[in-house]
């Protein structure tokens, strides 16, 4: 009986690390994927509003040059 109780044991420990370390290795793998995601979100969003910020500040049109006093 006491045998059985320690290999009950022992199996029971063997399921619980095998369900940790697959856990961490899933969640390893899922937040490299999140941070990908972010970057490249974050890249296009920049990207884009560099685009905006061009286009507001620069002037629908040119004039003439202002050479002074000549």
């Amino acid at each position: 009986m006491k045998s059985l109780l320690i290999k009950i044991g022992v199996g029971i420990s063997l399921g619980v690390n095998l369900t940790v370390f697959s856990y961490i290795l899933y969640n390893s793998k899922m937040y490299d994927k999140r941070v990908d995601e972010n970057r490249k979100f974050i890249k296009e969003t920049i990207i884009e509003e560099v685009y905006k910020q061009i286009k507001f500040v620069m002037p629908k049109e040119s004039g003439g040059v202002n050479v002074g006093s000549k």
